[in-house]
């Protein structure tokens, strides 16, 4: 039996195995390449490099070093970042973009490369709006930049790498960015520790791997490989590989010699198959512990991560488990959905810990001023035989939806690695408790665990304290807040759509540029539109915004030529929505109201006709690979998919006829679903653009207080139906995919 359960483990192209069914020897160690690890590579010197303030410094170091190449992955950047806050001035700059811009002039054939998350508009608010063009066009043409979305919808790239040379590299949470920054003795309060504003911000913990070897040579070979999946057509050759050490001389090595392994997780996209390294070695390593398992996590909500600690947790002779996480996640939004979600798993902990091994623990920067330090690292330790560092969080998404890297070192019952694991952890634990690691090994000796050791050192002003569980809120949480929030693969929306979209091959650079141009276009032409028509009202003495909104009085002819406008900017990527209610108001809801239906009728019909045309290929071509594969993601058949991309408004009008005659949908059904999807969003505004005609026309209390009304219940019902929609079919998709995970 046992032979069997250790065969099905080491085969990689099967998922983990229960933790309480794996079985382990420690001659064979956890890691298993080409199971829970993608390589394993040596490290001449390996260090766990705590907290900004250290890794900063180290990487300002380590760039000036570089003669060949620098590659940084992250999930996000700041060109403005100073590595060195607070430091003498230095003939060398010391803010990201400046100093890349320094070293490749400095030295002839020095390429760095910066690959960052194309993000989400979610933390648009977040993040430097001119990146890009500080990056791109601030810096010699040697600092290559770009922004990276070749992954699934809502998924993103969260590997933070940064590799010198192929012999110097750093792997773990950090991201070169603000609200980064701190130093290990996380005070209440600290004058550098400010954001890009200026603003002080609460204490932060985070961690990094630093390596020098073989291994980071593969993790710029992971580097390259990434590069290229982009797109990028700058030539990305490896460098032969330095002999000489770029190992700082004032850092000292935790481990010298060691064998680390590389994890990783991408989800399945464009025909490559997932991979889950990242979450067997979770498995394997909780399997494997037999005293203690230490974490450290900015999240935790994984329930199949929980159920495998919790079955530990139930055994007689089972480990004991510290986790150190924030006391509560960041911001409202992530409180209301990842905070639900781990209060779940907290609950889930605590019910199985039936022995008292548990310990659910948050860190506290000063106990006196209630100050907490958000803890950011994805940290774990099993006994003293495995420490694993890397970007993946105890989440779902970090097993299957997002890129991550983990590195990881298995001692396999070497002594000599076996005590250097023990002092990282005890100096992370130290840490936290305003302790050295020699403090903490003698607490852990004098008390017989790592448990009694954080209780007996949670004395003082900086230590950890136990999280708050919350039941009600727990109980409260839905499935749907589940794949919604922390989904663990990307989601099929719908499942039918994809038979009637062809698959396409297209070649992203480039591609999706044509359609902004014509919206340029557009507006160009709307500039001067206004502009003459401004010229012949002075010339025939009309003037005021009464006379302009009377335009149905002349004629005819004006209205065919509104219609002809109205059809053309549609076929010009304008927004619809905005033509409509353009034409309520300068020619009132009945003529506008035609103008409107007859002009969404010609648009669309040659929309329609223009995609079938063209075809899938030169389609993404117009309006871009990403956003025509995010049409393909919602998946019905006929006119309901028609009418579903209408409602939903994910594109404009234009893409979702295009969409709809490159993928050759019955005209029939494509005119039904057009009606279906545009009729009631149309009238709505008809009836917002008479109101406002009537406003402008004949001012008063009543009419401007009707219109604004109309217009906030408008935005209201809008937005409750288009969420209505977005979790009816996310919900049926998750429905199927978590049967999928649990049955294989």
């Amino acid at each position: 039996m046992k032979r069997a359960q250790r065969e099905k483990r080491a085969r990689p192209d099967e998922r983990t195995v229960p933790p309480s069914e794996t079985v382990r020897e420690d001659a064979r160690g956890i890691v298993v390449p080409g199971h829970n690890a993608w390589k394993v590579a040596r490290a001449e010197r390996f260090r766990c490099v705590q907290d900004g303030e250290e890794y900063f410094r180290l990487v300002h170091a380590a760039i000036l070093q570089a003669q060949h190449s620098v590659f940084i992955l992250g999930w996000d950047i700041s060109a403005t970042v100073d590595l060195l806050p607070g430091s003498e001035p230095r003939a060398e700059p010391t803010r990201l973009a400046a100093l890349l811009d320094f070293v490749v002039r400095r030295r002839r054939g020095l390429h760095c490369y910066v690959l960052i998350w194309n993000s989400s508009p979610v933390y648009a608010l977040e993040r430097d709006p001119f990146t890009k063009l500080r990056f791109g066009w601030g810096t010699h043409r040697r600092v290559h930049f770009s922004f990276d979305d070749e992954h699934p919808l809502a998924a993103s790239h969260h590997q933070k790498v940064v590799v010198i040379d192929d012999r110097l590299a750093f792997s773990g949470g950090l991201d070169l960015t603000g609200h980064r920054w701190d130093i290990p003795s996380h005070p209440a309060e600290h004058p550098l520790r400010k954001d890009a504003m200026g603003r002080l911000y609460t204490p932060f913990h985070d961690v990094q791997a630093l390596v020098e070897g073989p291994v980071a040579e593969s993790l710029g070979e992971l580097a390259r490989d990434r590069w290229r999946r982009s797109g990028r057509r700058a030539a990305v050759h490896a460098r032969p590989r330095r002999d000489e050490s770029l190992w700082p001389a004032v850092v000292e090595a935790d481990m010298t010699d060691v064998d680390v392994a590389i994890s990783r997780t991408e989800p399945r996209f464009r025909g490559r198959p997932p991979v889950h390294e990242c979450e067997k070695l979770f498995f394997d390593s909780i399997a494997a512990a037999r005293r203690s398992i230490y974490l450290e996590n900015q999240y935790f909500s994984n329930p199949r991560i929980a159920d495998a600690l919790a079955a530990r947790l139930r055994e007689p002779d089972g480990p004991e488990v510290v986790a150190v996480g924030p006391k509560e996640c960041s911001g409202w939004l992530e409180e209301k959905t990842m905070g639900v979600l781990r209060q779940v798993v907290l609950v889930k902990l605590i019910d199985a810990d039936l022995h008292g091994r548990l310990r659910l623990l948050h860190a506290v920067a000063s106990r006196e001023k209630c100050v907490g330090t958000f803890v950011h690292s994805k940290i774990m330790v099993i006994d003293d035989e495995f420490l694993r560092i890397g970007s993946a969080n105890l989440s779902s998404r970090s097993m299957g939806m997002d890129t991550e890297c983990d590195l990881s070192v298995d001692a396999r019952g070497d002594p000599r690695i076996q005590a250097g694991i023990a002092r990282v952890r005890d100096r992370l634990v130290g840490e936290h408790l305003d302790a050295s690691a020699e403090t903490v090994r003698r607490a852990r000796e004098e008390h017989g665990s790592l448990r009694g050791a954080t209780d007996a050192l949670s004395c003082g002003e900086h230590c950890l304290e136990p999280i708050e569980v919350d039941r009600e809120s727990a109980a409260s949480a839905s499935q749907m807040v589940l794949g919604v929030a922390d989904p663990y693969e990307p989601m099929d929306l719908t499942r039918s759509f994809d038979r009637l979209l062809p698959e396409i091959v297209a070649d992203d650079q480039g591609s999706g540029r044509i359609a902004p141009g014509l919206q340029l276009s557009a507006l160009l032409i709307l500039g001067v539109l206004a502009w003459r028509a401004r010229e012949v009202a002075q010339e025939l003495g009309i003037s005021g915004l009464e006379e302009l909104l009377l335009l149905e009085r002349q004629g005819f002819g004006v209205v065919v030529g509104a219609t002809t406008i109205f059809a053309l900017f549609t076929l010009l990527f304008v927004p619809i929505e905005v033509l409509v209610l353009g034409a309520a108001v300068l020619f009132g809801p009945w003529i506008g109201g035609g103008i409107a239906v007859v002009g969404t009728i010609v648009s669309a019909l040659l929309g329609y006709a223009l995609g079938r045309a063209l075809g899938p290929k030169r389609v993404a071509a117009v309006i871009g690979a990403r956003a025509y594969a995010l049409l393909r993601e919602l998946r019905a058949r006929g006119e309901s998919t028609v009418a579903l991309l209408r409602l939903l408004h994910l594109k404009s009008a234009m893409s979702v006829h295009l969409v709809s005659g490159a993928a050759r949908v019955r005209l029939r059904e494509f005119v039904r679903g057009t009606a279906l999807g545009a009729l009631p969003g149309t009238l709505a505004l008809l009836i917002l653009g008479g109101l406002l005609r009537r406003t402008i026309l004949h001012p008063g209390f009543w009419t401007a207080t009707l219109t604004i009304a109309f217009a906030a219940a408008l935005a209201y019902f809008l937005l409750r139906r288009r969420r209505s929609l977005i979790e009816r079919h996310v919900g049926a998709a998750t429905q199927e995919q978590e049967g999928r995970a649990r049955f294989g």
